[in-house]
């Protein structure tokens, strides 16, 4: 029975306060694993035995009673869902990735300081939008079920790279200080997830930081890892702190979730529930708040030698002279890159597939310095794939870098083991400096 006699596209089912059936709709009807099930009375212990392994959302109603949402539609299975959304999230990126390093490229060039100020507050924009594409993308996903962690063992100190790499310039456009301290430990998590939940954790900070300092670190108690994000900001009042904490805590799917925290911080709040870890919150009005990720480190480890330092903001790489061959199947990023490499003083061989790579180089060609290629490529060959034929078929080792706007959990599960260094669309051009300058060995200090 569907009240309004209406069809809606989630299946929704209705129970009183002592969890009885009351109402479900027509998709309620129509969902095969409810086949014969439906009645007036049902209860919610007997229709959980019917809907084992499918992705719900329940919401409380003011009367007791209870709201379920079920995640997977007929003819949408959680894994072509999947699929669905990270295709779509890949395809809103590229444009944004071609903005970005467009941007970076016109930095070099522009010296009037009033030009300057409009230009950090493109990059500013352009930031902001990929933050709220990702953020909208994984939140639909996480309600939607379509979130399906992958826990292992991982080393935190490649997460707090990967940040600081990508926040180091945000926060100098701010002229905030942001530090970063390297940790050894390895912990128990989904390494994207994770990193999803400190981006966000970060980006709040940034938002609401005008001056002073933002400090990334972690800290052992016990069997777990506290990773912690300080602030310098204007704190939390301390009649929202009781409030924020309980939103944090609220699941994901829950109809009041997000009301106070946005969207950022309710995406942190239902990846660390789904990942089995905490957040917790502590602010002093006026003067600093702390949001940590309390995470669990992979028992039996010894105590760890310092780990390396990660990477500093104030350092400028050299990457002039550098031969760089591109290999983007987007003609707009392939041809943004090829600007912004130029003005870095780099000649870049452009090419959009693993054949078309192999062409551009000719019969006899002389080796790269090294190797940006697009996770996704036409052809059969990807871009972990194109850069080891290269290598193979030049004879000698090849640096290489995936650069992509990939959200498909497996797909960069799979970049990060093929060895080489990672970036997301769309990258921030001291991000792409630095990691270039790394693979080649340079670094030089501003004078």
């Amino acid at each position: 029975m569907d009240g309004g006699g209406n069809v809606v596209q989630e299946p929704l089912l209705v129970f009183d306060r002592a969890l009885r059936l009351v109402a479900w709709n027509a998709a309620a009807q129509a969902f095969p694993a409810l086949a014969g099930a439906l009645a007036e009375g049902a209860s919610v212990a007997a229709l959980d035995e019917r809907l084992a392994g499918v992705p719900v959302r329940d919401a409380r109603l003011a009367d007791g009673g209870l709201v379920r949402t079920l995640g997977a539609a007929p003819g949408l299975s959680a894994d072509r869902g999947s699929r669905l959304f990270a295709a779509a999230s890949h395809d809103l990126r590229q444009p944004l990735a071609a903005l970005s390093l467009l941007v970076g490229a016109l930095d070099g060039r522009v010296g009037e300081p009033a030009a300057r100020d409009v230009l950090r507050s493109m990059a500013a924009a352009v930031q902001s939008m990929k933050t709220m594409v990702d953020g909208h993308f994984d939140l639909v996903r996480l309600q939607a079920g379509l979130l399906e962690p992958e826990v292992g063992r991982h080393a935190v100190n490649g997460i707090l790279t990967r940040l600081a790499l990508d926040f180091a310039p945000r926060f100098e456009a701010r002229r905030l200080r942001f530090s970063v301290l390297p940790c050894s430990a390895m912990v128990e998590t989904d390494a994207t997830l994770l990193e999803r939940i400190l981006h966000a954790l970060l980006a709040n900070a940034l938002r609401h930081t005008e001056r002073g300092r933002v400090l990334l670190g972690c800290r052992r108690r016990g069997g777990e890892l506290r990773i912690e994000v300080w602030d310098s900001g204007r704190g939390v009042p301390s009649d929202q702190l009781a409030l924020l904490r309980a939103e944090l805590a609220r699941p994901p799917g829950d109809e009041q979730s997000g009301s106070v925290l946005g969207l950022g911080l309710t995406l942190a709040g239902g990846l660390a529930q789904r990942l089995g870890h905490r957040i917790e919150v502590d602010s002093v009005p006026g003067r600093c708040s702390r949001f940590s990720v309390i995470v669990r480190l992979v028992p039996d480890q010894e105590e760890d030698p310092a780990a390396p330092p990660l990477p500093e903001a104030e350092a400028e790489a050299d990457v002039s002279r550098a031969r760089v061959l591109v290999i983007e199947d987007d003609r707009l990023v392939l041809d943004a890159l090829g600007v912004l490499l130029g003005q870095w003083g780099c000649a870049v061989i452009g090419a959009e597939s693993f054949d078309d790579a192999m062409e551009v180089l000719g019969p006899d060609p002389q080796a790269p310095d090294l190797i940006i290629a697009d996770l996704r490529l036409k052809g059969a060959a990807n871009g972990i794939v194109a850069i080891r034929q290269i290598a193979k078929a030049l004879g000698t080792a090849m640096p290489g870098l995936i650069l992509t706007g990939d959200t498909d959990p497996k797909r960069l599960r799979e970049a990060r083991l093929s060895g080489y260094p990672l970036l997301h669309k769309p990258v921030a051009p001291l991000a792409l400096r630095t990691a270039l300058a790394n693979l080649l060995g340079r670094e030089r200090l501003r004078p």
